[in-house]
């Protein structure tokens, strides 16, 4: 079996949709930590994943490369791309302790929705190597559904029902079961609807990885300091 996975971060844990490329069928779980992606059972070939994968020292004005990119190609929902906050910050005990540090070594102040995956992003940088990314892919929602949308940005927030629903036509002409993204979000209360659609967005960006027609921003290779690729994938 040929299993891919896209993942999109919830509360302290992670939304997991699967997906068997040869028979088609679907899987959800809740997964407690990002370890925990990299030891799935069905041992996906490809892991797409709503968090930053390599990070800056310092966090600057504009965030990395592909942030900024991701910004531009978004529009009126590029404020959906957080700034990844960088290592130095990182060692912040809280957000004001992270804000002092990177203003200390240059760098724009660490707002709270950037704070917000500072445990998710020690957990993935903890974990992430240059040899996993061969597997362990960075997306972003927003992207992967502008990318489905006609590369045009989703006229609604995603938290709303007209953009709920929006969402959940793209994903349903781009193949997933009416009955699955319609259906699946109810079955699984602890899932926010909106964790569930961007999971099912980043499994779409997977999809494409597979097939060896993703794009990614930036064009070129944009390594941090420990040899990550900072890319965003879609």
């Amino acid at each position: 079996m040929a299993w891919i996975a896209g993942a999109d971060g919830f509360k302290s844990r992670w939304c997991v949709v699967l997906q068997d490329l040869d028979t088609g069928e679907l899987r959800v779980r809740i997964v407690p930590t990002f370890a925990g992606l990299l030891d799935l059972a069905e041992r996906p070939s490809v892991v797409a994943v709503d968090i930053p994968i390599g990070l800056p020292e310092v966090t600057l004005a504009g965030g990395r490369a592909c942030d900024a990119a991701a910004r531009r190609l978004l529009g009126r929902r590029g404020a959906s791309v957080f700034s990844a906050v960088g290592r130095i910050a990182l060692a912040g005990a809280n957000r004001a302790g992270a804000d002092a540090l990177n203003r200390a070594h240059g760098g724009i102040g660490v707002g709270a929705q950037a704070w917000g995956l500072a445990d998710k992003l020690r957990q993935a940088d903890a974990a992430m190597t240059p040899e996993r990314q061969d597997t362990v892919r960075e997306v972003h929602p927003e992207l992967s559904f502008w990318a489905m949308n006609g590369r045009t940005p989703m006229a609604d927030g995603k938290k709303s029902a007209a953009g709920a629903l929006a969402r959940t036509d793209a994903l349903g002409a781009s193949g997933f079961p009416e009955a699955f993204v319609r259906r699946a979000p109810s079955a699984r209360p602890r899932i926010g609807p909106d964790d569930f659609l961007d999971a099912c967005a980043a499994l779409w960006s997977g999809r494409r990885i597979a097939a060896g027609s993703a794009e990614r921003l930036p064009a070129a290779e944009d390594r941090d300091a420990r040899g990550l690729d900072q890319a965003i994938w879609f």
